[in-house]
């Protein structure tokens, strides 16, 4: 159930290691991912650490740890410690030297990433159950025994800068729509470094980071394709200290953020506040309300869809757009986000607004939100790094993750009214962020 954004966050922000090579037998029933109908099975150790399995005869095996250590828990004096930490993965640690640590998982042909976002951390392993198993001390050193030593962060300079550099500017619309929505603190914080930070996270900082936010309490062992037994074992050796961490609330403020940087078009995003993922049934009718909004096209090379924006917008086909739709463990944010001609923009804004403020959606616009998202989670079940990724998170920050059937079988309760609840929560008070060529985009007190 997560977003567009989350997805699109975690794969611009992963470091992989080693890329690992698949490819596809003929003799194949079951797809890649393996069964998707298998329910997790899940656990919680006696130190609070969530445990959760799903052995679901997948051919490649999947294991994460995860920690409720997103950008949000960072304070004015360690902003981009969480970009740093994501970046850190394969650097040594207390009982293996980076060159060990990159040797021994490409020797078994296995494959480690790590990824963030505002809420978690996580670190995966993936490959063949042999080389899973052979490989996961290594996840446990990256994950838990971390060292961040000065001389091998004071090389990461050059690649925080580059991360800097290549965001494109639909993500910089989003991370502006947080930091107006949030303000500068907790979920409002960007998924990436200041520039006036890079090379002065020193390694003491991010050893406090990590110690206070890498604790059972706040962390979740997930895993696909590997039996619950092994997934067990492997969570209670972990070196994980015990403790709650401390929570960070963040309520939805409103507001808006502008960045004219130039060029031909403008980035927006406009929205306004979301559903928590505590609270299953809004967030439900907020996830079909964004595919009955703006689902994007569903047909290749297409350039409209059958949304509701799309025909405020009267056909127009020079306005790219797609639906926003996050949930955090305690907020939510929901809107348009947008890409336009400079001189084109402006009529685009007042559309998207126009929606928002509607309240009303018809029943034959969330019959077709409902098709479409039961469709997008099914897909996404049978995709190994989608299901071990929604696992994780809803281990860590729920404590209780459920199967692509549970999730797409929970879709036909939502019915029309809990769908218009959501656009009038959402239409409420608007946030709205613009990036690019903005000369022409109305200010949000002039967008009724």
């Amino acid at each position: 159930m997560l977003s567009a954004l989350r997805s699109m966050a975690s794969t611009i922000t992963r470091t992989p290691i080693l890329r690992a090579i698949s490819a596809r037998s003929y003799s194949q029933v079951l797809p890649v991912s393996g069964n998707p109908s298998v329910e997790p099975k899940t656990c919680t150790l006696p130190n609070k650490l969530v445990v959760a399995a799903v052995d679901n005869d997948a051919s490649l095996t999947r294991v994460s740890v995860v920690f409720r250590a997103g950008s949000r828990n960072e304070k004015a004096d360690n902003l981009g410690a969480t970009h740093v930490v994501r970046i850190a993965a394969g650097l040594s640690t207390k009982n293996a030297s980076q060159f060990a640590i990159i040797r021994n998982i490409q020797q078994v042909g296995a494959n480690l990433t790590a990824t963030s976002d505002r809420e978690t951390i996580s670190y995966t392993l993936e490959g063949t159950r042999s080389a899973v198993e052979k490989a996961l001390p290594y996840l446990a050193e990256v994950a838990t025994n971390q060292e961040f030593r000065p001389w091998e962060l004071s090389e990461l300079s050059n690649r925080l800068i580059l991360d800097i550099l290549t965001r494109p500017l639909q993500l910089r619309a989003i991370d502006l729509l947080h930091n107006a929505a949030y303000r500068s603190k907790g979920l409002g914080n960007s998924l990436f470094i200041p520039k006036s930070q890079v090379g002065k996270v020193s390694s003491e900082t991010l050893q406090h980071y990590v110690a206070n936010n890498f604790v059972a309490g706040r962390a979740a062992v997930v895993g696909t394709g590997i039996s619950e037994s092994l997934l067990n074992q492997f969570a209670a050796s972990l070196e994980i200290p015990n403790g709650e961490g401390s929570t960070n609330p963040s309520p939805y403020k409103g507001g808006e953020l502008r960045s004219n940087k130039g060029g031909p078009l403008a980035f927006v995003a406009v929205g306004g506040e979301g559903a928590p993922l505590k609270n299953t049934k809004e967030a439900l009718a907020f996830a079909v309300l964004q595919k009955a909004v703006c689902a994007g096209p569903q047909i290749k090379y297409g350039v409209l869809d059958n949304g509701v924006y799309s025909k405020a917008l009267g056909g127009s086909s020079d306005v790219s757009a797609c639906a926003v739709n996050v949930s955090y463990s305690d907020s939510g944010l929901f809107g348009i986000l947008l890409a336009a001609p400079a001189g084109s923009v402006g009529k685009a804004v007042q559309s998207a607004v126009k929606v928002l403020k509607s309240g009303s959606v018809t029943d034959a616009d969330v019959q077709r939100g409902k098709n479409q998202l039961k469709t997008s989670i099914l897909l996404n079940a049978e995709s190994g790094a989608d299901v071990v990724r929604d696992l994780g998170t809803q281990a860590v920050l729920s404590g209780a993750p459920h199967s692509a059937n549970a999730l797409a079988a929970a879709v036909d309760s939502v019915s029309t009214s809990d769908v218009q609840s959501a656009l009038r929560k959402a239409g409420g008070k608007l946030t709205l962020a613009s990036i690019g060529n903005i000369n022409d985009v109305p200010y949000l007190d002039e967008l009724k």
